[in-house]
């Protein structure tokens, strides 16, 4: 997570010349794309260094969606208002199905989507996100709410906490990024023509 907001933030910190670069080429996308990676060399920033957290997340992410539903020792065991964790919970229901949704409205799965809505708002925030971009990150969550709607409550919760822990990481790596340094240390690695 470290690596990843460090990314994060030396990414946003070349912005403003990533877009100068953008404004002098134009519309050349293979000459933009070259002029990109060679600032990147240049600042010794890895436009990658925030993927592989969550690539080596995504195995363990995916199992969760077959385990909760399956793991016997859940079944029927109740967690505030959930009265079965291997089942989804039912805050409000109705009768007609309504498509994507069904005929009911999950708690923790509301409180999902709220949370990675309001991670998504603090991830814009701090990679400098504009356009398009800013808007993107928000549509999973919606999505995420139609698909987990009917998925075990456990996973939803198990969700749920694991953004209420990010947002505590979050603020621990704000405080101890010092983001001057960092725009020291990249201005250093484009004087020395780069770092690996």
């Amino acid at each position: 997570t470290y690596k990843s907001t460090l990314s994060t933030v030396k990414m946003r910190i070349l912005k403003p010349e990533i877009d100068a670069i953008k404004e002098k080429i134009g519309e050349d996308q293979m000459k933009l794309q070259a002029e990109t990676m060679k600032l990147y060399s240049k600042a010794g920033v890895n436009p990658l260094g925030g993927c592989l957290p969550l690539i080596l997340q995504m195995p363990l992410l995916f199992a969760m969606f077959y385990f909760f539903p399956a793991v016997f020792e859940l079944r029927g065991e109740s967690f505030l208002w959930a009265e079965d964790l291997s089942t989804y919970d039912s805050l409000i229901h109705w009768e007609t199905s309504i498509p994507v949704l069904g005929t009911h409205l999950s708690l923790f799965t509301i409180l999902m989507t709220i949370s990675t809505l309001i991670y998504t708002r603090i991830q814009n925030e701090v990679s400098g996100a504009t356009g398009q971009m800013k808007y993107i990150g928000y549509i999973m969550p919606v999505i995420f709410l139609g698909v987990l709607n009917s998925y075990a409550s456990g996973l939803t919760y198990y969700y749920l906490l694991l953004n209420l822990i990010t947002f505590a990481q979050q603020a621990i790596l704000k405080r101890s990024i010092d983001e001057n340094k960092l725009h020291a240390q990249i201005a250093e690695n484009k004087q020395k023509g780069g770092k690996t």
